[in-house]
């Protein structure tokens, strides 16, 4: 009966480890630390969505690099961010389709700017 009790024990641990590695790498993302250039966000359309703590805003945005618009779609819970405020991102200049949305102006250029991953824009027109 021992033996039962401490595999059940073993078998707990190591599913909450294999839980909390999952999570911390989730969350940690990619090195970021190439995104060094701020650009300001054109933001197009922001729509309500969600409820309670789930609400949000989710739009389309559009930036410029070198001549060259860039555009992809974000969700921003309403807590961070509300229309009519500025919002920025970070881009990597030898390669601006890669980026990351910063509500709060985060430093450009260091390895965590903001939770998750770096995003990839697609050419566009401007807005």
């Amino acid at each position: 009966m021992k033996a039962v009790g401490c595999v059940a024990v073993v078998v707990v641990v190591a599913v909450a480890a294999f839980f909390g590695i999952t999570a911390f790498v989730i969350t940690q993302g990619e090195d970021q630390s190439a995104l060094t250039e701020r650009v300001e966000l054109t933001v197009i359309d922001p729509r309500d969505v969600g409820t309670g703590s789930d609400s949000g805003y989710r739009f389309d945005y559009a930036y410029e690099v070198a001549g060259q618009w860039y555009g992809a779609e974000r969700f921003v819970n309403e807590r961070n961010w509300s229309p009519g405020q500025p919002i920025t991102g970070c881009v990597d200049p030898d390669d601006p389709r890669d980026h990351v949305v910063t509500v709060r102006n985060d430093p450009c250029g260091e390895e965590t700017i903001v939770a998750g991953s770096i995003k990839q824009a697609s050419p566009r027109e401007a807005p």
